[in-house]
């Protein structure tokens, strides 16, 4: 069985989605202290094989020069990460990787599996489109996309036909993970789920509103872990952590067994 977490940290600046916390515009460069241990406290009791985490910090001022990816690499015992910067290094965008505390916002995959085949996409439309794939052994080969939608509707919607492609060019069984933005509601990946093989069973936890931001009182799902019909979902989680604006959201996984084809006997004339 494989545990895996998808998470939106928000750089861990500590705000659960309280209007009033975004006035508090000092969090951006002096978040909490010892959030990222307490977050690890939290973490170790699930014990969780592989992390994808939106909204990272990987070494600017706000999180006083530390890696936030190899920060919790390190204290959970894993032995691999990815890590990405969210913006192109071509057009207007590439500006962002001048700028203080933006050149270190990032996505990463963390896990107990070595990654191999690893790739990054980037989308053509919105400010945050890195996207990231890589293969883990876990002990089958599966590919992770991990995303970051854009907020605006019209380059959400563009980036998820890309998204489309980029699925459907995957021969391994996919978990596409990530913090959507889908503010109209899940509607907004009704084609992705319907041009691709993946399936959202978020449904089979039942003891939690589907929902994941803000963490303080959810009203809207953000979040998604998706799956290939390979993928057995044995167990799909909304997790009451509040060390973010999001929840994360977890699965115990395994793989479907592949029924082999019945071969009709034949019968032989003598």
């Amino acid at each position: 069985m494989v545990k895996l977490i998808t998470y939106n940290i928000e750089y861990c600046e500590g705000m659960e989605g309280l209007w009033y916390q975004y006035l508090q515009l000092w969090k951006i460069f002096f978040p909490p202290k010892n959030l990222e241990r307490r977050m690890v406290t939290a973490l170790h009791k699930l014990n969780p094989d592989i992390l994808a985490l939106i909204e990272v910090d990987i070494g600017s001022l706000r999180s006083r020069g530390e890696d936030e990816v190899r920060f919790l690499e390190e204290k959970l015992g894993f032995t691999n990460f990815v890590e990405k910067v969210k913006y192109p290094l071509k057009g207007w965008l590439k500006l962002f990787h001048h700028i203080p505390i933006l050149n270190k916002q990032a996505n990463a995959l963390v896990s107990r599996f070595p990654f191999t085949k690893v790739r990054y996409h980037v989308f053509h439309e919105g400010t945050k489109r890195m996207v990231i794939e890589a293969t883990v052994k876990c002990p089958k080969p599966v590919t992770l996309l991990a995303a970051h939608l854009a907020l605006g509707k019209k380059a959400r919607a563009k980036q998820i036909k890309e998204l489309i492609n980029i699925v459907n060019k995957v021969k391994n069984p996919v978990i596409l993970v990530g913090d959507f933005n889908t503010f109209n509601g899940v509607e907004e990946i009704r084609e992705l789920l319907k041009r691709t093989h993946l399936k959202d069973l978020i449904s089979l936890d039942k003891k939690s509103l589907p929902l994941t931001e803000p963490a303080w009182h959810p009203t809207r799902r953000l979040d998604y872990i998706l799956t290939s019909p390979q993928i057995k979902v044995k167990k799909y989680s909304v997790l009451k952590f509040h060390f973010s604006d999001h929840l994360p959201l977890m699965i115990d996984f395994d793989f479907r067994k592949l029924s082999r084809p019945k071969i009709k006997p034949q019968n032989h004339k003598t």
